[in-house]
């Protein structure tokens, strides 16, 4: 999915506050991003989106946490447009269930420069999903929910033992001489994951087997 112009990117940015609104669109806007609209609601974004396309909806909220309600409210009426929620990272199920709501990413704004800002909104513009690194760990430690998904039910159980690795940030070598076997092969692996899955980043991985449930707490 991609705007109406070859690399443009049309975007709708929904927070309660004004300032904080203000403050993502000079980010977006100095990179050629364009920000269509920017309202308080998720309702009045979700109305708003019958006229005004977006690529991608932006949710930052200040006076409440995890953008759950958010998420659910616009997908509900736009199941096509991708929810990139703006939040913190030490809520592990705020961000569980942002997720579990439909939104396509979820970015921890504590550490976050303009450019993780602007590589998120283009990653869910381009059809990818996005996870910030500093949520993806405790989600992940998160409670497993039961798997009932056609891609990954054809993953072996050696994938699916890359992906749980993959997915606590272990390098193709850790999880070689974890496994007892090649980084070469784990490569491959890996590679066959993306394909399955149809994903082509790491953090697609990771968030895909969050919202799947296909990890467990060790």
């Amino acid at each position: 999915m991609m705007g109406s112009d070859a690399g443009a990117v049309r975007v709708m940015l929904v927070g309660d506050c004004p300032l904080v609104r203000s403050g993502f669109r000079q980010v977006l806007e100095s990179v050629g991003i364009a920000v269509v609209a920017s309202v308080a609601t998720a309702v009045g974004a979700a109305g708003l989106l019958r006229t005004t396309p977006a690529d991608v909806v932006v949710v930052g909220t200040v006076t409440r946490q995890g953008g759950a309600a958010e998420s659910r409210e616009i997908r509900s009426g736009h199941p096509a447009t991708p929810v990139l929620v703006l939040g913190r990272s030490g809520d592990a199920e705020a961000v569980r269930a942002a997720l579990a709501a439909g939104a396509r990413g979820y970015l921890a704004l504590d550490d976050a420069e303009d450019e993780d800002l602007i590589q998120a909104v283009r990653s869910l513009a381009g059809g990818e999903m996005y996870l910030s690194t500093e949520v993806a760990a405790p989600v992940v430690a998160g409670p497993a929910r039961p798997a009932a998904d056609v891609a990954h039910s054809r993953l072996t159980e050696r994938e699916r033992q890359v992906l749980t690795l993959v997915a606590r940030g272990r390098s193709n070598r850790e999880i070689a001489v974890m496994l007892g076997l090649s980084a070469n092969t784990i490569a491959v692996h890996r590679a066959n994951l993306m394909k399955t899955l149809a994903v082509r980043k790491t953090a697609s991985l990771v968030l895909y087997a969050v919202r799947h449930g296909l990890v467990t707490a060790d």
